[in-house]
């Protein structure tokens, strides 16, 4: 295939497996904030484009996200954020008939006609699905505090509820790997924080080192590139997840202290994706072109696909987001 009829999907793929392409990937992984939306509609922005029009409209590789979530309409909701809808094995046994939902039941097949069109067919979007990891989802379970005391209160129940996961997540790849092609996944983590991981090395070994171990292998089998997605500092957890078989991690916070050129060094068999200080936009060109050119070498070196290290703030005009993606596309050609 010539080089200038490379799809979004094929550039992403070819690129995150260190081969030839045109250009970087221009991405929007994450959403902008709904209410930097807000603010560029009241500039200018059609009110009636969705996400991906957005994209389009900025002239930026689609990218879509499909979520597949554990919970069903029955599942409890916890009372506030950070609140669970546990706390004892007795309360897991009781709402467990409500979790685990049936993949078939996730989204139509017109939903997956349509990404069939708007990846292979139009040729122009990048696809990637997402599930909850061996961190997140008991967390939602418990609720945050709760869920670090558990690690060392309810070791078996930590335990039964990820195993239960992983074999629901099995039936979840079955289902994917026979229904779409997507470009990559996520496993949902946010396991760090602006310090670091809020585990140690040892509770990631006991509680999420072994369900990883088992399905990673599943979904490499279905060449889908395997990301986690955490928040924070990931310095520490670059390395545990590299051991488990993980491909590539976003986003890469600028403000946690993360720095992309030290990973690539360790682990050049992975990826990454994000990394681009969303601090910086607000400053200006000047400001947003010096960004590119920290990351430059580290693209050029490695396997980095710059972008918005989680979500466009709205601070940030739409003008201003205009020219961001105009030093994108200047930017993607230096390989």
């Amino acid at each position: 295939m010539d080089k200038k009829e490379l799809s979004a999907g094929e550039r992403f793929r070819r690129f995150v497996k260190g081969e030839s392409v045109d250009r970087l990937p221009i991405l929007e992984w994450a959403p902008w904030w709904d209410q930097t939306i807000r603010r560029w509609h009241g500039e200018g922005l059609d009110k009636s484009l969705d996400a991906l029009g957005v994209q389009r409209y900025f002239g930026m590789d689609g990218c879509l996200q499909t979520y597949f979530t554990w919970r069903t309409p029955q599942t409890p909701h916890a009372p506030q954020h950070g609140h669970g809808i546990i706390k004892s094995a007795a309360d897991y046994q009781k709402i467990k008939p409500t979790l685990y939902r049936d993949p078939t039941t996730f989204y139509s097949k017109e939903y997956f006609d349509w990404l069939k069109k708007t990846g292979q067919e139009d040729g122009d979007t990048v696809h990637w699905f997402t599930v909850e990891g061996f961190f997140w989802m008991p967390r939602e379970l418990f609720g945050i505090e709760d869920h670090l005391y558990a690690f060392y209160d309810e070791p078996d129940l930590m335990h039964e509820i990820s195993y239960d996961n992983k074999e629901w997540l099995k039936k979840v790849f079955e289902f994917i790997g026979n229904t779409h092609r997507f470009d990559f996944m996520t496993f949902a983590e946010d396991m760090s924080y602006n310090s670091g991981p809020m585990i140690g090395k040892n509770l990631f070994d006991e509680f999420l080192a072994p369900y990883y171990k088992e399905l990673i292998p599943i979904i490499k089998q279905m060449d889908v590139p395997v990301v986690i997605d955490s928040d924070g500092d990931i310095t520490d957890a670059v390395d545990w997840y590299a051991s488990v078989g993980a491909e590539g991690m976003l986003p890469l916070e600028r403000r946690a202290g993360v720095d992309v050129s030290k990973y690539i060094e360790k682990h050049p068999e992975m990826f990454f994706i994000g990394h681009f200080d969303k601090t910086c936009m607000a400053k200006g060109e000047g400001a947003m072109r010096e960004e590119f050119e920290r990351l430059l070498p580290s693209w050029q070196k490695g396997k980095l696909i710059p972008g918005v290290d989680h979500q466009t703030p709205p601070d940030v005009s739409l003008e201003t987001y205009k020219t961001y993606v105009k030093l994108f596309k200047e930017y993607a050609t230096k390989l």
